[in-house]
């Protein structure tokens, strides 16, 4: 349980005060699914069910932390979590963790986590990921943390990916994100390249990239008032 304890404590770190996170561990058999669930997973291997569950059971506890009474959480056509009314969250796992954050709509109008292995991303997968600025970059970077820095880029893509699309459900590549990290604290910003539905070339989503022992864990808030971080993104403000 020494590496749910750390990433829970670095996700918190990295949101405004009143979302909450809870963790669960995938590689056991104790979190059971609703009967509105259940078709989501019914044709996946036993691995893929495990982290199903074990997320729901993460979402679950945080959502019971907020107040709210335990409730199902089927997966829409889309396959993300229909939440309860009055919340915002998101979910991720990997083969080790399963991470859900979630948070009334007064504080977020959307949030976003990705967790991924602290391990370097395949080097057939970089060009794939990056950007011809970011692979310059890179290159600039000392070798051996190459690879890491490239799984940051991916996490960090990921996660403004999965903020955004609750509120436009907009599909679009990675090579629509610019990412570039800030010096201090983890932060990094997220430019849109060109325009995605509603949102404008140029618009800038600001999140979190952090590392603990085991893995990179990313998030975004997208604010639902002043103060909370990426309230002026476009889709926020007419809401």
């Amino acid at each position: 349980m020494g590496h749910l304890t750390e990433l829970k404590a670095q996700t918190e770190a990295c949101l405004p005060e009143g979302v909450v996170v809870a963790v669960a561990d995938p590689t056991t058999k104790d979190a059971l699914l609703w009967p509105q669930e259940v078709a989501a997973v019914a044709k996946a291997v036993p691995k893929r069910r495990l982290e199903f569950a074990a997320g729901r059971l993460a979402a679950r506890q945080a959502i019971a932390e907020l107040g709210w009474g335990a409730q199902p959480l089927p997966a829409q056509a889309d396959r993300t979590p229909l939440w309860p009314e009055g919340l915002a969250g998101s979910i991720s796992h990997d083969a080790s963790s399963c991470l859900a954050v979630v948070g009334p709509l007064e504080v977020v109008h959307a949030l976003g986590v990705d967790v991924e292995p602290n391990a370097p991303l395949p080097e057939d997968l970089i060009p794939e990921i990056c950007r011809p600025d970011e692979l310059a970059w890179l290159s600039e970077r000392p070798a051996p943390k190459r690879g890491l820095l490239a799984r940051q880029i991916f996490c960090a893509k990921e996660v403004v990916f999965k903020a955004q699309f609750p509120l436009t459900g907009a599909l679009f590549g990675f090579d629509i994100l610019q990412i570039t990290f800030h010096p201090h604290g983890g932060r990094f910003s997220a430019r849109f390249t060109e325009p995605v539905q509603a949102i404008p070339a140029g618009t800038e989503i600001h999140g979190h990239c952090q590392t603990t022992t085991a893995h990179v864990v990313a998030t975004v808030a997208l604010g639902a008032r002043a103060g909370i971080e990426n309230a002026n993104f476009p889709v926020c403000a007419t809401r």
